[in-house]
């Protein structure tokens, strides 16, 4: 065969071959670059959406025992998206899996107990359970984020400790020289866990259950204590009870904040730190059934 004639043959290949690595490192570099950056935003928004049901979920519930009287027994329904995975079913046109990132999953549980609220006056001692609603993140691309519903309020726990995104119904206020407090035990009851990343429903009764005894009154000083369960929620516990006396202005010698390892506490006694009866005490009952359900459809 003629020299030209294998030359020929020999440039094709080696231009196929060429042609085959560029498009190659594109692939490659478009799935070390491109591609994580799709994920981390994708991720990103999955987890703005979870913040807002979080919130929305505390107002929701607000509204239920603030209206107590005319809501008892009706359940609230709220639903989202537990990772940024497909949907159930996927329409037509090209899909290059190694071309898409990764779908994110979590985990949502609600859980009795776990955290106990414990409120101290002089005649009386009363331990809450207080119960928790929490979503636990499977993330890719973006750093895992838990976000935790408890006694009215939302706590966002990451890599570098916890911090409260929306504050727990506790008040502490001045009224007349006299110190107030005022706060919501809500408590969750309820135990279940799913994980995925498919829709779920969050099912939520206010339940009629009887009021608290010897909670509400003037009293000495009052003492109130959250067991956490953890370091890290207990610091962010302090932070609230610290919060809900500087946004008030008290002075400082109207109470004292402080935290064990797992345990946030403020003992309020008022302008008066002896035996006069100073400081008035406001309990709200706020006591709720929650479970959840899958919410998985063909349809999406």
């Amino acid at each position: 065969m003629p020299a030209a004639l294998n030359e020929e043959g020999l440039s094709e290949v080696v231009g196929f071959v060429l042609l085959l690595g560029v498009l190659v490192m594109a692939l490659s570099v478009y799935q070390i670059y491109a591609v994580p950056a799709e994920g981390r935003a994708n991720e990103i928004e999955h987890m703005n959406m979870v913040k807002d049901r979080f919130t929305d979920y505390k107002i929701a519930l607000d509204s239920l025992w603030v209206n107590k009287n005319n809501v008892t027994g009706v359940t609230l329904s709220t639903a989202f998206d537990l990772g940024t995975g497909s949907a159930a079913t996927q329409g037509g046109g090209l899909s290059l899996p190694i071309l898409s990132p990764a779908g994110s999953s979590g985990a949502v549980s609600v859980r009795s107990g776990g955290a106990a609220l414990t409120i101290t006056t002089p005649t009386n001692t009363t331990a809450i359970p207080l119960g928790s609603l929490q979503y636990v993140s499977g993330n890719n691309y973006w750093v895992d984020q838990t976000w935790t519903y408890q006694m009215g309020g939302v706590f966002l726990t990451q890599s570098g400790g916890t911090t409260v995104r929306v504050s727990p119904s506790f008040s502490f206020y001045n009224v007349s020289g006299n110190a107030s407090v005022c706060i919501a035990p809500v408590n969750i009851t309820g135990s279940a866990l799913l994980a995925g990343s498919g829709p779920v429903r969050i099912e939520t009764r206010l339940r009629d259950m009887p009021p608290y005894a010897n909670l509400t009154g003037t009293f000495p000083w009052v003492k109130i204590s959250i067991e956490a369960g953890d370091e890290g929620m207990a610091r962010a516990w302090e932070r609230v009870f610290k919060e809900a006396a500087l946004r008030e202005r008290i002075k400082p010698a109207w109470y004292a904040v402080g935290r064990g390892a797992e345990t946030a506490y403020i003992n309020i006694t008022g302008p008066d730190t002896g035996a006069r009866e100073d400081v008035t005490l406001r309990t709200v009952q706020a006591d709720y059934r929650v479970s959840i359900a899958t919410a998985a459809s063909l349809i999406e």
